[in-house]
């Protein structure tokens, strides 16, 4: 009986680990869109991709309200200025830009990740197990 509780236990925080990893990848995916969209948007104002991901993760992802407003604010405040940033090469086109590229190093940062885990509360889920 006392492994049957042992194991339902180990199954509930484990399928809460997968969850919230679940959830952190939508987050993540959301960051990127969002400082895509973000900078495109601020480069150019025309610029209108039709991009309905944002809806999509929080509609059909069911991503939480919530932490989305706070990921925006994070977002705004570390990715804002990457339409600004000057190309390296000397290029005819006074409007080339590196937003891909800067967005990607944003997605793929430490810094992303760090927020997203505090976010979720997998950091501290971590800390706990690690006792």
């Amino acid at each position: 009986m006392g492994v049957k509780i042992i194991a339902a236990a180990a199954t509930l925080f484990l399928s809460s680990i997968v969850s919230a990893q679940s959830e952190g990848q939508i987050l993540k995916k959301y960051s990127l869109h969002k400082c895509l969209a973000n900078n495109y948007k601020l480069a150019d104002p025309s610029f209108n991709s039709h991009d309905y991901s944002a809806s999509y993760m929080f509609q059909i992802k069911n991503a939480d309200y919530k932490k989305l407003e706070q990921l925006d604010q994070y977002i705004e405040k570390t990715t804002s200025n990457y339409y600004k940033a000057a190309t390296a090469e000397n290029l005819e086109d006074g409007k080339a830009n590196y937003i891909f590229w800067s967005c990607m190093d944003f997605y793929e940062s430490k810094g992303l990740d760090g927020f997203i885990k505090k976010l979720t509360g997998v950091a501290r889920k971590k800390k706990i197990q690690g006792k």
